[in-house]
């Protein structure tokens, strides 16, 4: 009798803590999901994970497709670069290009970085930065290279239309692979990320959108080390001026030694003038900006605050939109 009702209790007793663990779960996801829509995606359709092999180790990345999707249509690549020791997620959040994606309809694809975890404290190689991807010598630009074959043979891209943009290490990172695959690559729009001493020449002509604040601590706008600890032993390199950069890509761009400016209080707009054709060079300085992703979100709590003067995200998929490979 002991032995049976023993057993009946502890039968009872599993059902029931299976039925919590059930429910437990899935009230978990569903309070992962209403996070996720709240810190990252803004939309209600989660990215896709993905990932690749590039010279024996996994990369991985999300995939963000906007709600009216098909595969029947080709729709532009925007390719969104985190910054250092942040990851794709970071990126989603930081940026609101999902939202942006879903309005526009086009695709967004958040590489991750590269780093001793998994899924945190993750670099990009952009020569003289940053950490563990420059220490290692890792190839993101092949990396990014067959990323973007491997997005483009199983979804509807316009290969016409591939763009990179990115923040801090992510903006470095988008200005390598413009001067390395600006075959692959129609433009590019880094975001407190500027060129080095030994940025190569770029191998192709590909338009250019710099957005910077005048006031950055971390990637100083006229160049040099960073004062910030953390980032300054992260180089290996000074950093190039905002000047410099944007001159590194109007000299290959063909465009002429003068430029245009405007200046509202709050921004300097500087639009060089005479570049090949699809090729323009452009300028948005934020004054007093500091390192942040202008009318984003702060990539975490301790980081700087994003100026509201403009909204990085708009002028970059307008100045995108803008341009089409011929």
């Amino acid at each position: 009798m002991f032995t049976k009702r023993f057993l009946v209790y502890s039968l009872l007793v599993l059902f029931a803590l299976l039925s919590f663990a059930v429910f437990g779960q899935q009230r978990g996801e569903r309070l992962k999901k209403i996070i996720e829509q709240r810190r990252g995606g803004q939309t209600s359709n989660s990215p896709t994970s993905g990932e690749i092999t590039i010279d024996g180790k996994r990369r991985t990345y999300l995939v963000h497709l906007p709600p009216n999707y098909s595969k029947e249509k080709s729709l532009p690549l925007v390719l969104a670069f985190h910054g250092g020791g942040g990851n794709a997620q970071n990126m989603i959040n930081m940026s609101g290009f999902n939202l942006k994606a879903d309005q526009e309809n086009f695709i967004v694809v958040y590489p991750n970085g590269s780093g001793k975890l998994e899924n945190l404290f993750l670099t990009f190689n952009a020569i003289g930065c940053c950490d563990y991807a420059m220490e290692q010598n890792i190839d993101d630009v092949k990396f990014v290279s067959e990323l973007i074959d491997k997005v483009s043979a199983e979804y509807a891209v316009d290969t016409k239309r591939v763009y990179a943009t990115g923040f801090s290490n992510g903006g470095l990172i988008s200005n390598r692979l413009a001067a390395e695959i600006p075959e692959k690559i129609t433009a590019i729009a880094p975001v407190s990320g500027t060129v080095f001493e030994d940025s190569p020449r770029p191998k192709g002509k590909v338009a250019v959108l710099i957005i910077h604040g005048t006031k950055d601590s971390a990637v100083p706008y006229e160049g040099g080390t960073s004062s910030r600890n953390i980032v300054n032993k992260a180089q290996s390199q000074p950093f190039k001026s905002v000047a410099y950069t944007a001159n590194y890509w109007a000299k290959n761009n063909n465009c002429k030694d003068n430029s245009t400016k405007t200046n509202d209080g709050k921004v300097i707009r500087e639009k060089f003038v005479g570049c090949d054709s699809g090729n323009s060079v452009e300028v948005i300085s934020i004054i007093n900006g500091e390192h942040a992703w202008a009318g984003g979100e702060k990539g975490r709590n301790a980081a700087d605050a994003p100026s509201t003067a403009i909204n990085a995200t708009d002028e970059i998929w307008e100045f995108f939109k803008r341009h089409k490979k011929p």
